[in-house]
């Protein structure tokens, strides 16, 4: 792929793909082991052939729900069966871990770094490039951020359509019949063996860290309990109210704890310009944005400063984290997995885990829903890119939504 000019200052902080192909080898063989004994992969041939049909000599772009933290390692495994080199697209500061060794890896196995919250130019630059040059597969995940909500599909971001059109308008300047795919891609998780006692051995360790007694009481109520608690709130459990009604309140409980620590943010920052009509999500990733570019310079601060900022972002992430929690996600008669991931979550708000561990080994569903050709929204994105690209966007979700359901 020809190299993707940016600006002096965008290049900074931009890390680009630097596939290295024996790198790419070796991390293929360990990779389809690891699933192999852990997730084992569960993919039909004929959504294989969709993949491997697309028109070699058009721009393509996968785009999968990001229900768990290996979900970008199954999109590696399918670049190998389909026998396609994949670009990611990764968010920045997973290029910051181990000092940036982490990153390195990051770069030679094919993925580049994207701000998320902010107009990182460098990265959307790069991406289109990736899709005009047809070599490689660029892969998003339009819901952003890791939801370990197996069974419900988040709202996209519009990104990767803007991405596909201002592909194929760049590239019909020389060639006027060339055209962009988006291909929605659904990933489920299962369980092999039951997991009942693990996950009643998991959730005894959350009531002993916060001194909360079991007794009788469902897995459905115990959750709610542990919520309470965490969010500090007077007992919900009343006899008068069905677990529906529990769950539904819990609900607006929590939404309620994540715009406050959201706002109280905000208001140190009056430089910073909020829009409060934005997702609590979108919010929360556009005020980070802005603190790390902040701390970019932190030689003017003072240490007391940094450290201010530091905790501010880490408040952040915790009000994202929460958006994740929708206790409603258990009402009814939730399967295991839906319990797990609940309780998944809950383990990393209690103990500060930074990436929560599946409860076992599992299955993973893998299909392919069919393409779309960008070619026929050419017209109607001229003359209204936002709103055409929410559409889309919309479409694509519940595209991959119905296949997950359907597994």
């Amino acid at each position: 792929m020809k190299p993707v000019k940016v600006s002096e200052n965008l290049a900074k902080e931009f890390r680009p793909a630097k596939h290295c192909r024996w790198i790419i080898r070796a991390f293929r063989l360990f990779n389809s082991l690891s699933l192999a004994w852990h997730n084992r992969l569960r993919l039909n041939l004929h959504d294989l052939e969709t993949l491997k049909n697309i028109p070699k000599n058009s721009g393509l772009i996968l785009t999968a729900n990001h229900s768990d933290e290996i979900d970008p390692l199954v999109c590696f495994e399918l670049s190998q069966r389909a026998n396609r080199r994949f670009t990611c697209m990764i968010n920045a500061e997973a290029f910051e871990q181990w000092r940036g060794v982490y990153g390195w890896w990051l770069q030679r196995l094919g993925g580049f770094s994207v701000e998320r919250g902010g107009s990182d130019q460098a990265a959307r630059r790069y991406a289109v490039e990736i899709v005009k040059n047809e070599r490689d597969i660029l892969v998003m995940f339009p819901e952003g951020e890791i939801s370990y909500l197996n069974k419900r599909v988040q709202p996209f971001k519009t990104g990767a359509i803007h991405i596909g059109l201002q592909a194929i308008t760049e590239n019909r300047r020389i060639y006027s019949s060339w055209t962009a795919y988006i291909l929605p891609v659904a990933i489920k998780y299962r369980y092999c063996k039951p997991i009942e006692l693990i996950l009643n051995e998991k959730m005894r360790a959350i009531e002993k860290r916060l001194l909360l007694q079991a007794n009788f009481f469902t897995f459905q109520e115990r959750i709610i309990r542990i919520m309470t608690k965490i969010l500090k709130l007077p007992e919900l459990n009343n006899s008068a109210q069905t677990i529906s009604e529990q769950l539904s309140r819990l609900e607006e409980e929590t939404r309620q704890a994540q715009a406050a620590l959201l706002s109280n943010v905000e208001s140190k920052y009056p430089q910073f310009k909020a829009d409060t009509k934005a997702r609590l999500t979108d919010r929360a990733q556009k005020i980070i944005f802005f603190l790390r570019e902040e701390l970019r310079g932190k030689k003017f601060f003072s240490s007391e400063a940094t450290t201010q900022l530091r905790n501010h972002i880490r408040d952040l992430k915790k009000s994202i984290q929460m958006s994740g929690w929708q206790p409603k996600y258990i009402d009814l008669t939730p399967s295991e997995e839906q319990l797990a991931e609940t309780v998944m979550k809950l383990e990393r708000e209690v103990f500060g885990l930074k990436k929560p561990r599946a409860l076992g080994n599992r299955e993973v569903f893998v299909r392919i829903g069919n393409p779309v050709n960008l070619e026929h929204y050419v017209d109607a994105y001229q003359k209204n890119p936002s709103i055409l690209a929410h559409q889309i966007a919309e479409e694509l979700r519940d595209n991959i939504q119905l296949l997950i359901e359907g597994m």
